[in-house]
């Protein structure tokens, strides 16, 4: 049976997952199934991706995986459902056009809790772009996913959980290309003059380990032990959680729905979902925001920072916060990646140029375990609070 052939259980955190997934048809033609006597194929569900199916036999279906628009960045990203007619083995052969395979399969009978497929049910071809994955199916439809589907309700819920916190205020700051809510909260200090901490996340919607860390360190900060308390007492705190809901719900690799990578337009500020985020920037007083972290994900875990040696004395926070941290998890291993690139529009570019602090691009590994991006998030919280309090 299927549990049997499952390891590596992940779970989403509870406030995360109280949403289900949606069915939805929208940018996936219905008749975008592929059906057999023995199971059945779709993606018609909120952050589901597959361009085209084919049956080969009763027990085998292959996906065709295209992105959005090319060039892109190799972040193929796949979220298919099976359901079965009968139960037993069934192959699923993932079929990449234009990048090699890179997500491991996760599995879920639910939405909420995830498994990660076992090594030897995966068969990856030398180029990566024919992948087999052995499957045992019961009675129940089962999801198929690069990553665990962290999908635009599930930000929703967990965003509406801390907007209801007296202390904590939310509004919509704008609107997708396709009218999806672009959403804020933040607290407000209680001192004349307060410094401002910005916390940016899900610009790329494949990249789910830096949208889980996002959320443990939003706990963290907006929890309440003493030290969050006495930290929102003198820091505001606005977090913009989900930048790019349109590609969220249609499994995008990388872009909006215009077909540009929002982290490439910041500067430029040409799509709906950065102004959005611009539209607050613009509102801080250029002596006010002390820290700006964007939460992403890659194939390690790393930060990139201003360039190491550069930093001066009002970047000493970047040093002492990692270097804190990495005492606290001596068992964690992360990088630091020092550069700037004037003609590269991120986000971590802009707000250096802006207004000349630590901006920080806060990246988790594809498959660091989820137990571990979210305990190390919480001590990262406590660590720039510390720092920014002693600061004062």
């Amino acid at each position: 049976m299927l549990r049997t052939l499952l390891f590596m259980v992940l779970t989403l955190s509870a406030a995360c997952t109280q949403a289900p997934i949606q069915e939805t048809s929208i940018g996936i033609a219905e008749e975008n199934v592929c059906q057999t006597e023995v199971f059945k194929v779709d993606a018609n569900f909120s952050a589901a991706n597959m361009a085209s199916c084919a049956v080969t036999d009763p027990r085998t279906i292959e996906v065709l995986l295209k992105p959005e628009d090319i060039p892109i960045n190799p972040s193929p990203w796949y979220a298919v459902r099976l359901t079965p007619m009968q139960a037993g083995p069934v192959r699923l052969v993932l079929i990449y056009e234009e990048h090699p395979h890179r997500y491991k399969p996760k599995l879920s009978f639910d939405g909420v809790t995830w498994s990660a497929l076992p090594g030897d049910r995966v068969d990856a071809k030398a180029s990566g772009y024919r992948v087999t994955l052995d499957i045992d199916l019961d009675d129940r439809p089962l999801f198929v996913s690069g990553q665990e589907l962290f999908t635009n309700e599930a930000h929703e819920t967990w965003t509406k959980g801390h907007g209801a916190k007296p202390f904590v205020s939310m509004a919509q700051i704008g609107a997708s290309i396709e009218g999806r809510p672009i959403t804020m909260i933040r607290t407000d200090a209680r001192v004349d003059t307060p410094k401002t901490v910005m916390l940016v996340g899900r610009q790329h919607p494949p990249e789910v380990t830096g949208a889980l860390a996002m959320v443990s360190f939003t706990d963290e900060v907006l929890g309440d032990s003493e030290l969050a308390q006495q930290f929102r007492d003198k820091y505001d705190v606005i977090i913009i959680p989900n930048l790019n809901p349109d590609g969220v719900e249609h499994g995008h690799w990388r872009h909006n729905m215009a077909g540009i990578d929002l982290n490439r337009d910041w500067g430029p500020f040409t799509q709906p979902e950065t102004q959005s985020a611009k539209s607050v920037i613009d509102e801080i007083e250029s002596n006010s925001l002390a820290l700006f972290l964007d939460f992403h994900s890659t194939r390690r875990n790393v930060f990139y920072t201003q360039p190491i040696g550069a930093d001066g004395t009002e970047y000493g926070f970047t040093a002492e916060w990692l270097a804190r941290a990495r005492k606290k998890l001596p068992d964690y291993v992360f990088d630091r990646q020092g550069s700037h690139n004037v003609d590269l529009p991120t986000s971590k570019t802009y707000i250096y140029e802006r207004f000349g602090i630590p901006a920080i691009t806060y990246e988790l590994g594809d498959e660091t375990d989820r137990t571990e991006v979210a305990e190390t998030a919480r001590i990262f919280a406590q660590e720039m609070m510390q720092i920014l309090l002693e600061q004062e």
